[in-house]
């Protein structure tokens, strides 16, 4: 009898759970789907780097090692199995990033040492080993499954310092080094945030030393700014000289990339340091390259470290310093220059100076020299001609010249010698003739009087001859002329003395030229001592 019941309820139960089951109009059903099972998930976290200060006492001070955000890199997530790319990002100013990664995959974060944003503005800097093929420095993290959930992965990059020597691989080299070119670019961009960088190649290795020959060796003589091929190169020799931790160093040669391919140098190049008396060209190119280290970092002190253990300290410079090397001051020198430079820029902000650079310089119809720069400053803001006034009395630099020239000779400081003035000096067509007079007793190549200057202006178009005779016996003439930063004509290579002339067809308009002797220029161990030239315009 108990069995029958339990039946009769049981097909009650089951008719009742049918019927609960039947809407309305009968075979439609309210229960909820399972959830979908996602097909992605998010890894994000934060990248960050080993970075070392500089101390203008000690050199590299590892003892108080920092961890500093990885800015504006690119971050790619990479299938582990067939090494493919499944995202990419770039971290932002704080070094986060975050890629959305398909679920139960094994994965790796690649970190690359590059920057690179395309659209307005745009760049693309890339850290290089020119020791294995300008191949991309890159960290790849340990792989992990993706899972089915987000996950976060933050990761440091290591100096590879073991104490008292690199023991392990110095990963956070490539990082450091964009770090400060992260600083360098937003500074450009504070100015101009619709500028497009050329893409630059950094090239930095652990045998980059200070001795000069192949490049692909690490054999690059010293960091440096390469303008033919457009790259820089960076010392990276443990125990001997490295920089990428000495950030000044980074920017200054960066800010000469940014000066050769946004403004123009005229700089011939070669060896130069404190004290040196230079070629006004080379002093003012130098000149901006510390001073813009010190705008881009923010930073006055400027440290270049090396040695055993990265202990020594090369060079110390305190950009803000009115005093500087007394030994040398004035349009010669790479020490007033920075002074004048850094000191602007904390008067007047960094755009005004922007704004001369990307424009009036880059098209002067001069070399580019402390008066081209400060005579377009000087046009552009009116009311900072005092603070710039007091700036250039300070390095014994003319205040009253009123072109990029100095045509008005208002420049009484010699250097020691008054044969190195007029700046530039006038020739007239038709004239008397101008004697100009070079010297070694600076150094050669780019020192003070090695080359000398000339400034000519043609109102009409006609033929004209530009002729350069030795005054003194065995003087050897070479010559550049040159019109808005464009050569005419030249003659780099006469070993033999006679008179050289340029002849031809000359347009209206104005031109300038550089002439020196042929041994002052030139690698020597002979001092050749004072050599003079005529010149005449007919």
């Amino acid at each position: 009898m108990r069995v029958k019941i339990g039946l009769s309820i049981m097909v009650i139960l089951i008719v009742l759970a049918v019927i609960a089951g039947c809407g309305n109009g009968g075979g439609s059903s309210d229960a909820t789907p399972p959830p979908a099972q996602p097909t992605t998930v998010v890894v994000s976290g934060a990248i960050s780097f080993d970075s070392v200060p500089a101390d203008k006492v000690s050199g590299l001070v590892y003892a108080n090692t920092i961890q500093k955000p990885a800015r504006g890199i690119v971050i790619e997530a990479i299938n582990a199995a067939d090494f493919s790319i499944l995202a990419t990002t770039s971290t932002d100013g704080s070094g986060n990033y975050s890629v959305t990664v398909p679920v139960n995959t094994n994965i790796k974060i690649r970190i690359k040492a590059q920057m690179l944003i395309t659209g307005t503005p745009s760049w693309d800097f890339q850290v290089v080993d020119n020791t294995n093929s300008q191949s991309l420095y890159v960290a790849d993290s340990t792989s992990f499954d993706s899972g089915t959930s987000n996950l976060s992965k933050s990761y440091n990059l290591p100096s590879g310092w073991g104490g008292s020597s690199y023991t392990s691989t110095r990963v956070a080299a490539p990082f450091a080094i964009l770090d400060t070119v992260y600083k360098a670019r937003s500074k450009i961009t504070t100015a101009d945030n619709t500028v497009h960088f050329t893409q630059l190649l950094i090239n930095w290795s652990i045998n980059n030393i200070g001795t000069s020959g192949d490049k692909t060796l690490g054999q690059i003589g010293t960091s440096h700014y390469d303008p033919s091929a457009k790259q820089l190169y960076i010392l990276g020799k443990a125990d001997n000289d490295t920089d990428e931790y000495d950030d000044h160093i980074i920017a200054h040669e960066w800010g000469h990339y940014f000066e050769a391919n946004f403004s123009r140098s005229d700089s011939p190049g070669g060896s130069h340091g404190p004290g040196d008396k230079l070629d006004p060209r080379i002093a003012f190119g130098e000149g901006f390259g510390n001073a813009f280290s010190g705008m881009a970092t923010d930073d006055p002190n400027y440290v270049d470290t090396g040695g055993s253990s990265q202990a020594t300290v090369n060079l110390a410079l305190d950009l803000s310093n009115s005093n500087g090397d007394p030994s040398s001051v004035g349009w010669y020198s790479e020490d007033s220059v920075q002074y004048i430079l850094y000191a602007l820029y904390n008067n007047l902000g960094f755009s005004p100076l922007y704004s001369v650079f990307t424009n009036q310089e880059k098209t002067t119809n001069s070399f580019t020299t402390i008066y081209s720069f400060i005579a377009y400053l000087k046009a552009n803001n009116p009311s900072a001609v005092t603070t710039i006034n007091s700036l250039l009395s300070a390095k014994n630099i003319s205040t009253a010249f009123v072109n990029i020239w100095d045509s008005s000779e208002t420049e009484t400081n010699n250097g020691s010698d008054p044969k190195a003035l007029p700046v530039y000096a006038l020739v007239t067509a038709g004239s008397s003739t101008v004697q100009v007079c070079g010297n070694d007793q600076f150094g050669i190549y780019n020192k003070l009087m090695n080359r000398r200057f000339i400034v000519f202006q043609i109102s009409s178009t006609a033929n004209y001859t530009l002729s350069i005779s030795p005054v003194t016996a065995g003087g050897i003439p070479n010559y550049v002329l040159s019109q808005s930063g464009q050569e005419v004509i030249a003659e780099r290579n006469n070993a033999v003395s006679n008179i050289q002339s340029a002849s031809g067809t000359f347009t209206s308009g104005i031109y300038y030229a550089e002439i020196y002797d042929h041994r002052h220029v030139n690698e020597s161990s002979a001092t050749t001592g004072e050599v003079c030239f005529d010149v005449t315009l007919n």
